[in-house]
């Protein structure tokens, strides 16, 4: 017969073990919903990485839930509001791709632009998240032209063409004050052509006469100062302008 003590330790381990087995029994898989809606509030209380799995789970449990598109899309908000914006990018074009008539897919793609504007770099430097950004605000622009995110892109994207044209302006003056004229002309022309509103197109043409002139291409030169005179009556670069007119030899092309 066993002792009263081992019974007694017997009836409580046995006790226990229907305790545990009736608490599993009454745990349930969370729906997607709930999936959904934890992770949003996780996200409301700024705590991103276990909005992230919450996420997550649904989309790895629920494969033929309407939800997945939404959680897909979470994913990578979170992320960027983390400041992670590689890896947000990389989100939002996964649910482009998977989703690309969603209600939210012209969100996600003016989203995709401004990771990398959140990238860019100092005028001066490179401008590739410059142009990446312009490019995904112009697709924005083009498969979604009824969404009402379009006016802060038109908005971003003449900042960013702004932005091109100080940087190529920046490298035109580079040259110039180097002396490297031929590579001054190149940039200088770019930035005339392409970025006709730029606000210090009076300087880049004045530049760029300069530049012809030292090439000693005085028709060139004379043309554009020509321009530079027509165009900004107003510039300082006027007076220096005409003082170069008056210097060149005659090509023709008559000073008032």
């Amino acid at each position: 017969m066993m002792p009263l003590q081992y019974r007694l330790y017997l009836i409580l381990l046995c006790g226990v073990w229907a305790l545990l087995s009736g608490c599993a029994k009454s745990q349930r898989a969370l729906t997607a919903d709930e999936y959904l809606r934890l992770g949003d509030t996780q996200s409301s209380r700024n705590r991103q990485q276990k909005a992230r799995e919450y996420y997550q789970e649904l989309l790895n449990n629920y494969p033929e839930s309407h939800h997945r598109a939404v959680a897909q899309f979470n994913i990578a908000e979170s992320l960027y509001r983390d400041k992670e914006y590689l890896e947000a990018r990389f989100e939002y074009e996964k649910f482009m791709e998977l989703h690309p008539a969603h209600g939210l897919a012209g969100q996600a793609q003016f989203q995709i632009a401004m990771c990398h504007m959140q990238q860019m770099r100092h005028y001066d430097r490179d401008q590739q998240h410059t142009r990446e950004a312009l490019q995904a605000f112009r697709t924005l622009r083009r498969q979604y032209p009824q969404n009402l995110l379009i006016p802060e892109a038109e908005d971003h994207i003449r900042e960013l063409r702004q932005r091109l044209a100080a940087h190529e302006m920046s490298v035109a003056r580079f040259y110039y004050n180097k002396g490297a004229y031929h590579a001054a002309i190149g940039r200088l022309l770019n930035l005339v052509q392409v970025y006709p509103k730029a606000p210090d197109l009076d300087e880049a043409l004045f530049l760029l006469g300069t530049s012809y002139r030292e090439e000693e291409n005085f028709v060139k030169a004379q043309q554009i100062f020509r321009m530079l005179v027509d165009r900004f009556p107003t510039s300082s670069y006027i007076s220096r302008s005409r003082a170069q007119l008056r210097k060149l030899p005659d090509t023709g092309i008559i000073l008032q």
